[in-house]
């Protein structure tokens, strides 16, 4: 046996997720991040036609009272 066949073989002590995470502490969690930045947005899409339409409701309720 030669001393190269003696020799250990190297082992996996971690595994790591995500883009490049020895770089960075979000590095593993960016996905996660961009779906929540998404969803932020797409959440305040959704509440400001939700109280411009609110808004209208109201004004027109408001014209239909005066006029009476």
């Amino acid at each position: 046996m030669s001393s190269s066949e003696t020799k250990q073989k190297g082992r996996i002590l971690k595994v790591k997720r995500g883009y490049n995470p020895n770089s960075s502490s979000i590095g593993s969690d960016i996905m996660a991040f961009l779906i929540l930045a998404g969803g932020a947005g797409v959440f305040s899409v959704i509440l400001s036609n939700t109280l411009d339409s609110i808004k209208k409701i109201i004004n027109k309720n408001k014209d239909k009272l005066e006029t009476s």
